[in-house]
């Protein structure tokens, strides 16, 4: 067991260290943080890998990718890997492609409008449902599932229960009191709550439990829930990995 623990916490040796100044994830002398959190996501995507029977991925898409906080961790672990760099921040999606010669594609707000004409076999997604709507979770789940190559697995992350402990804790996640209590109300009431940041629209913070999770993958065909890990990135977001089944 200890070997394996070892395995899934082994830090790639020639993870890239060029970090860009416009990154908002880096914050002045907080370099040990912001790698642990990529090995951290690697270590997430090695037990979603070991609960499907992979050994290794060749086609790789990190969406959002940001500048690469995460996805220069997947090359140095993927070094054989295609990956694909996808962003609604352009100058990001620039970055990683100079820096880590990913393939660009910029984002869009509908998944229908993201212009990927190909499949992968491992889907990393960091941080994005967290910040959105439940009314568009249905189509970015759809994205994964048209996006995975048969056997492949996507790994995503989401506001569980720890984040409900931490808003009844006092931490407010840059939101007013009001929209906190309203979160909290519908999380409770009906498993998932959500609230824009001041001044956003459509954009902000969401948190739902594992059954409201478990309900909308189940409406997916096809789309096999490997684990579901409370607290499983950086010991604050939960993961969730599921493999595409059939076609």
């Amino acid at each position: 067991m200890q070997e394996l623990k070892n395995l899934l916490e082994q830090e790639p040796t020639n993870i890239i260290k060029r970090i860009s100044p416009d990154d908002v994830m880096y914050v002045p002398n907080g370099d040990a943080h912001y790698y642990a959190v990529g090995c951290s996501a690697l270590k997430s995507v090695r037990l979603a890998m070991l609960a499907a029977s992979k050994s290794d991925s060749i086609a790789i898409l990190d969406f959002p990718c940001g500048h690469g906080r995460v996805l220069r961790t997947l090359k140095a672990a993927f070094p054989n890997a295609e990956i694909t760099a996808c962003d609604l921040e352009r100058k990001a999606v620039d970055f990683c492609a100079e820096v880590f010669n990913a393939i660009p594609v910029y984002s869009d707000r509908n998944p229908d409008c993201i212009k990927i004409d190909r499949q992968f076999d491992l889907i990393w997604c960091g941080s994005l449902l967290t910040h959105l709507e439940s009314k568009y979770w249905q189509g970015f789940l759809k994205f994964f599932y048209d996006h995975l190559t048969l056997g492949g697995i996507v790994v995503f992350s989401v506001h569980g229960r720890y984040v409900a402990d931490c808003f009844n804790s006092g931490h407010n996640y840059g939101l007013p009191a009001h929209k906190v209590t309203a979160i909290l109300n519908d999380y409770q009431r009906q498993g998932f709550g959500y609230q824009d940041y001041d001044g956003a629209s459509n954009y902000g913070i969401s948190v739902s439990s594992s059954a409201w999770v478990n309900s909308h993958l189940e409406t997916i065909p096809n789309l096999r829930k490997l684990l579901y890990l409370e607290k499983g990135w950086d010991n604050h977001h939960d993961i969730v990995a599921c493999e595409r089944v059939s076609s």
